[in-house]
């Protein structure tokens, strides 16, 4: 019996300007994400609520790059994982990066790291549960 992969992303970063986490693949690395601020969970301008999601692969039309869609968060669709390494470059979905620097506010080596997961995730399905930390709010 085949085990289904699962990812937790931990969010410990909030502020007017970006939302921040950080999840590890099943190998053990360590990538970042990057999105917008929460703003109640508005369209196309806010994080999506933390919670457990299922994710499936789907292109990236806009991209035009194969990525993976967050299904099932109330009020909201089309929320993919893809590559962009600020807050600006989503609109209301997650950007992966390799690291972060705080004082840009960014994700860094976004192509990398989504890279990465796109090759580790394999074009499987898989769990997501979206948590915090003790946040760094500036």
């Amino acid at each position: 019996m085949e085990t289904e992969q699962s990812l937790t992303l931990t969010r410990f970063w909030y502020d007017d300007v970006c939302t921040v986490g950080r999840f590890s693949l099943p190998s053990g690395i360590h990538l970042f994400t990057i999105e917008r601020p929460w703003l109640n969970n508005e369209r196309g301008i806010s994080c999506i609520p933390e919670g457990v999601y299922r994710c499936w692969p789907r292109r990236f039309f806009r991209g035009g790059y194969d990525a993976y869609e967050v299904i099932d968060v109330t009020g909201r669709s089309h929320i993919l994982f893809h590559v962009a390494n600020w807050a600006h470059d989503v609109r209301g979905c997650i950007g992966v990066g390799s690291g972060f620097d705080p004082g840009k506010r960014m994700v860094t080596a976004s192509r990398i790291g989504f890279g990465k997961f796109m090759e580790e995730m394999e074009e499987e399905e898989f769990g997501l549960t979206i948590t915090h930390i003790e946040a760094i709010l500036t």
